[in-house]
């Protein structure tokens, strides 16, 4: 037992304090912002990901449909063109050559946001025997 007007007994710590408190919600929000930061970054990466899958489709769309045709119909129906969707253009053309066509489609994707447009470029070869 402590004397009274002795040095007196050490006590429990309860609680925490005002500082301890401040450097805890500091962190938090440190550590907060920079998921918000990263989550935004990941989303925009997905979308352009999307984007650019689309783009592909198109172009994988576009070779099909131009490589079944037979050379005669490549020369005459679809030696070139370009169509736009969904901020995708895409613009495709025939080469000739000896006994073979060359099938080039270009794709540019604008995703929303973006400075500047991201282009792709897609080739077949087809062979001619007819």
């Amino acid at each position: 037992m402590a004397r009274p007007g002795g040095p007196a007994t050490p006590r429990a710590r309860r609680g925490v304090s005002l500082v301890e408190l401040l450097l805890s919600m500091i962190m938090l929000v440190v550590a907060v912002g920079g998921l918000v930061g990263t989550s935004a970054s990941v989303t925009q990466q997905i979308g352009s990901g999307m984007a650019q899958t689309l783009a592909a489709s198109m172009a994988q769309a576009r070779l099909d449909s131009l490589s079944s045709l037979a050379c005669h119909e490549l020369d005459t129906r679809a030696a070139s063109g370009t169509v736009a969707h969904e901020g995708i253009e895409e613009s495709w053309s025939v080469a000739d050559g000896r006994n073979i066509k060359t099938i080039a489609v270009h794709v540019t994707i604008a995703p929303r946001g973006a400075m500047h447009a991201v282009p792709l470029r897609y080739q077949t070869i087809v062979p001619c025997r007819d």
